[in-house]
């Protein structure tokens, strides 16, 4: 047995399938976790079983507590969404710090997080869960909500996030997604309507440690509407002060302490209103689909090394919040969007892989020739790269370069390669 420090990571998938590499290189091992919740393939391309000490499953292993409790790990933690509530439960019976049981519904179900966080006297959108769209008709039409957001309670990644402006568009939303299958391996045995909120959005990545939370990283999203569906355009990331981070700030931190997230990281999505900020969801976990390359070449750290600075150097993390962080480089992300199916064409996927501020991304990985279906949510974007530049200038060059390709290009209808 190995005289390492252990950390458990539960369900160590997307952005969570770095932690061990980066545990690694403190000196640090690591567990892995399987809640035995369906998992999405794409997410658990980085998913290596080697990099562990032990992999526990939690559906096949007979004693899978007993197992985790013998690897005596220092802390549990949620390595992706579909690991929130096990690593709260796992934390709470193994006696290590945690964000505990008492509120987990609350950081995974959204109308019962924007319950929490109105509680807590917050400004969040108004909310109704419902099992009958008519229901929803009439709450819209009773409180004045149109145009409305329909959603699944307990999903991410724009899942079926869908604007509907009458009636007649609540039903049609409202059948594809009550009592379906969601991208989080969850069931939707209700369908949550919100108030859309008109603004600016924003995100927000975190790490907290003993109820101190650093915030690290401050975002401006840019997403885009095709036909009522909800796809990813651009995320810049803005400078730890100014207008409107300094409100955003004082908000996401009352998020937080609402959503009792006192340990480990969180991402937090805030439209800017008119009325000030609102919350759209919280995760109690690293971000999804991240290369952590990016914000390390912008700001000296991600998310990534400070959830593992907040386990392995808690003194050194202790300075850090009420800090702000140094923005070095401009960094904007641009999400793919494909206008209708076909497949990834050679010669323009070289061309946007050259462009002057590309840095990285997971169109690192984008195969010539891959089939790519048209995009309506983050899970159907073939890809994700980062853009890194010295002046805004150059980054908006590069990235209307990579919407040109997609328009002319990059995607075509059969599957042969270009030369």
């Amino acid at each position: 047995m190995s005289d390492r420090p252990l950390v458990a990571v539960v369900d160590p998938f997307s952005t969570g399938s770095q932690l061990a590499a980066e545990f690694g290189h403190r000196g640090w091992d690591t567990a892995a976790v399987l809640s035995g919740t369906c998992v999405r393939d794409g997410s658990r391309r980085d998913y290596r079983r080697e990099e562990y000490r032990a992999v526990i499953d939690m559906d096949r292993d007979g004693d899978p507590v007993g197992r985790l409790r013998a690897l005596a790990p220092t802390h549990v933690i949620t390595g992706s969404e579909w690991g929130v509530a096990t690593a709260d439960r796992l934390a709470e019976q193994l006696g290590v710090p945690g964000n505990g049981t008492a509120l987990s519904l609350s950081r995974r179900d959204k109308f019962a997080m924007a319950e929490r966080v109105r509680e807590a006297g917050l400004p969040v959108a108004a909310s109704l869960l419902a099992t009958n769209a008519e229901d929803i008709v009439a709450w819209a039409d009773r409180h004045g909500h149109w145009p409305v957001v329909l959603k699944p309670p307990a999903s991410a990644g724009s899942d079926e996030v869908t604007f509907c402006a009458d009636a007649e568009g609540v039903r049609a939303a409202f059948a594809r997604i009550h009592r379906r299958p969601n991208q989080m391996g969850g069931f939707n045995q209700a369908v949550l309507a919100q108030e859309r909120l008109v603004g600016e959005q924003y995100f927000v990545n975190s790490v907290s440690r003993d109820g101190r939370h650093h915030l690290h990283e401050f975002w401006r999203e840019r997403r885009a509407h095709r036909a009522g569906r909800v796809v990813y355009d651009t995320q810049d990331l803005l400078p730890a002060r100014g207008t409107p981070q300094d409100e955003l700030s004082a908000y996401v931190v009352g998020v937080l302490d609402a959503l009792g997230i006192a340990h480990g990281p969180a991402h937090t999505e805030v439209m800017m209103t008119a009325r000030g900020p609102v919350l759209v969801e919280c995760g109690a976990r690293l971000e999804g689909s991240v290369t952590s390359r990016g914000p390390l070449a912008a700001t000296g750290h991600s998310q990534v090394s400070l959830t593992v600075d907040a386990y392995t150097a808690p003194e050194r993390f202790a300075a850090l919040p009420g800090t702000a962080y140094t923005l070095r480089r401009h960094l904007r992300v641009v999400c793919l969007i494909v206008p209708e199916d076909g497949y990834v064409a050679e010669a323009p996927l070289r061309a946007v892989r050259a462009l002057p501020t590309y840095l990285c991304g997971s169109v690192d990985d984008l195969a010539p020739g891959t089939p790519v279906r048209a995009t309506t949510d983050l899970f159907s974007s073939p890809g994700h790269l980062y853009l890194l530049g010295r002046t805004p200038r150059e980054i908006e060059r590069d990235y209307a370069a990579i919407r040109a390709a997609e328009r002319d290009e990059l995607y075509q209808r059969s599957p042969q390669k270009r030369h």
